[in-house]
């Protein structure tokens, strides 16, 4: 009998990143509530895999999030134009919210993403943007975002998706 191969520490990585991308959208089509075997066969990975990577479903949440907050530091640290960066940044910040909706609700209980959004805003507005408001501020940019999850809070996902250009229309208007 042939020995098996132990996984490279990049294929776990990779299956890990599976999980992850097929628990956001399993999330976001069934709610957080979905039973955690669909996500397991949304990923192609066996459930003792999913509790090897996550040991619950919180966990996997907390993840999914950290990894959104990880590509608005990515927007924030290109170096576009103050202007591309906030617009870029509240395209994205909309784009969480269709998909997993848990955004505001960590922002405003957790100080791990907290601090790491508000972080965020104060970076973003240390500078005149222009074409916005001059009187923009991390309160205003922070209501804003609240408006926006509110504006999708209890839609279904293809609702959600469907209203996201209206939200980011209106979104940017109230800041330019």
């Amino acid at each position: 009998m042939p020995m098996m191969k132990k996984p490279s520490r990049k294929d776990a990585q990779a299956r890990r990143q599976a999980i992850l991308e097929a628990a956001e959208m399993v999330f976001a089509e069934k709610g957080l509530e979905v039973p955690l075997n669909e996500i397991c066969v949304a990923a192609n990975v066996g459930r003792a895999t999913l509790y090897r990577n996550f040991e619950s479903r919180i966990e996997l949440v907390h993840a999914i999030m950290s990894n959104n907050l990880d590509k608005l530091d990515d927007i924030v640290e290109r170096g576009m134009s103050p202007s591309d960066t906030l617009v870029s940044y509240l395209t994205e910040v909309l784009a969480q919210l269709v998909r997993t909706g848990g955004l505001v609700y960590l922002i405003n209980n957790d100080h791990r993403f907290s601090d790491r959004y508000f972080g965020h805003l104060s970076v973003m507005l240390e500078r005149h943007i222009d074409g916005f408001r001059t009187d923009i501020d991390v309160r205003m940019v922070a209501t804003v975002v609240n408006m926006m999850a509110g504006a999708l809070a209890g839609s279904p996902f293809a609702d959600r998706q469907q209203a996201e250009p209206l939200v980011l229309d209106l979104a940017l208007r109230a800041l330019r």
